[in-house]
């Protein structure tokens, strides 16, 4: 990200190692930015020695997609001149938010790559998939008029995972949220962050979604401090008669450890001071 803001002031991260850059004002063309994007990429691999795949274009969700189509350590341009042939040929999978269900959905219906979502037209998408079908045409005629936004509240952080197969096992469940809260916590850990609510995610097989979520002042930052509230919201919800296909974990409320650190210390005391009080 420093090397990155070296360029522009305009980067807009979207996780640890991945962000949208606006150049517009350091380059005059594509070509230009990508002499830039290369020059980018030498200095990540000298500093750091991590190549990176980059991609080039006139929007986000065009340089999104470039960025992924040549990996590893890639760099894809896309001219405005060629964006409707590529689109035409991406399959509907790589656009944003169509994932399996909508995909399905969708292949089901004959559409199956960028040119038939644009065949298909903006009103009729609307009517399969409500305001999501409205940007998925725009960004099938290649238009995003979306800017770069160098700052981004984060509001959460969590992970979850689409089972390969339903399950009713509880002790399998609590496995999954075991890795789960795992992964959370590296993640909260590369951040710097914790957060005060647990939100334990479940999706039936029915694929009807619910959340159970709870809050404490000391917070929540380590995997062996959410799972005994993750098992205690999932006993709530499971009865071993229906199944699940989705687990999440999410930690939101998010605050910097010295905040949490702060909580922690006007709460243990109470509590070490009451014998009914139960941790």
């Amino acid at each position: 990200m420093t090397i990155f803001r070296q360029q522009t002031a305009l980067v807009e991260p979207l996780s640890l190692d991945e962000a949208y850059l606006d150049v517009t004002a350091a380059v005059h063309n594509l070509e230009e930015a990508a002499r830039l994007a290369r020059e980018i990429k030498r200095q990540i691999w000298e500093q750091t020695e991590l190549t990176v795949s980059a991609g080039v274009s006139y929007c986000k969700f065009l340089a999104k997609i470039a960025s992924d189509a040549n990996k590893p350590d890639g760099l894809t341009i896309i001219p405005h001149e060629e964006a409707p042939v590529f689109l035409g040929a991406l399959p509907i999978e790589k656009f944003f938010g169509v994932g399996k269900v909508t995909a399905a959905k969708l292949r089901g219906l004959g559409i199956q790559t960028g040119a038939d979502l644009k065949h298909t037209g903006e009103e009729r998408l609307r009517d399969l998939l409500g305001k999501h079908g409205g940007q998925l045409y725009r960004f099938a005629c290649g238009e995003d008029g979306r800017s770069v936004e160098p700052v981004r509240e984060r509001k959460s952080v969590g992970k979850e995972v689409t089972l390969e197969r339903d399950i009713r096992d509880r002790g399998e469940m609590e496995h999954i949220l075991e890795n789960l809260s795992l992964q959370v916590e590296r993640r909260l850990a590369e951040l710097g962050i914790a957060g005060k609510t647990l939100t334990l995610k479940v999706r039936w097989s029915t694929f009807e979604l619910v959340t159970r979520a709870t809050s404490q002042p000391q917070g929540f930052q380590l995997a062996q401090e959410m799972l005994p509230v993750l098992r205690a919201l999932l006993s709530g919800l499971v009865d071993g008669k229906r199944s699940v296909r989705l687990l999440g974990v999410i930690v939101s409320g998010l605050v910097s450890p010295d905040e949490m650190r702060l909580a922690r210390e006007i709460v243990t005391p109470s509590l070490w001071q009451d014998e009914h009080v139960q941790v």
